[in-house]
């Protein structure tokens, strides 16, 4: 065999430039638009899992960044027991209650908190997009893992911030920097969409290197 065309056969073959995104194809729309559908419908006793969960994710927040300490504020998934046979409450599933222990606010209701656009959205659409991937099983779960990792502390940073405008002794106003950070994290219903979709690319983008790595230790 002569020695040009050997070395045609043994050259490497050029690497195509790999995409951050995946390809965003029919499939993967219908798939995303499914899962959405799903995930975001009115199941029952879907928004009561979620408030008790939320709940303990929320006095956890509290006992570890001590926001609003003075008046002791805790997440209830339960209603208090003045609304209890509220007949109302049937369509407050995804509602918690945050009440202090202390201080002037002890002796007022709890404040009620919707849970579903803050804190439920956001993962549900995460969910739908990295299961709209086209991408191996092993990067979907790290996506997912990053991504909601990053969704957490993200409402993490809200309800911190959240029960210390509602609950703190100080009377001293916000700086700039925590109002737009208020606006962005809370105020703004648009980043329950948004912040899925920053987290999922995210998430693409950290496990992109390894994805390469491990593409061309195949190939070689």
């Amino acid at each position: 065999m002569p020695r040009s065309a050997r070395a045609r056969r043994v050259a490497p073959r050029p690497e195509t430039p790999r995409r951050l995104l995946p390809e965003i194809d029919r499939k993967a729309i219908a798939i995303f638009v499914g899962a959405v559908l799903i995930l975001l419908a009115p199941w029952p006793g879907c928004g009561r899992v979620f408030r008790t969960f939320f709940s303990g994710f929320g006095n956890a927040v509290l006992a570890v960044t001590g926001a609003g300490a003075a008046s002791e504020p805790s997440f209830s998934s339960s209603p208090p027991a003045a609304l209890a046979a509220d007949p109302g409450l049937e369509h407050a599933a995804w509602t918690v209650w945050a009440g202090a222990a202390r201080g002037p606010l002890a002796s007022g209701p709890p404040v009620p908190l919707d849970t579903r656009i803050l804190g439920y959205t956001p993962l549900a659409v995460l969910l739908a997009l990295v299961a709209a991937s086209a991408i191996p099983r092993r990067r979907r779960a790290a996506v997912l893992g990053i991504g909601a990792s990053l969704l957490l502390f993200r409402l993490a940073v809200a309800i911190a911030m959240a029960v210390g405008r509602g609950f703190g002794q100080s009377a001293e106003r916000p700086g700039a920097v925590a109002e737009i950070v208020w606006y962005l994290l809370v105020d703004l219903p648009a980043m329950s969409y948004v912040a899925p979709l920053a987290a999922w690319v995210a998430g693409l983008a950290a496990t992109e290197a390894s994805a390469s790595r491990r593409v061309s230790s195949i190939r070689t």
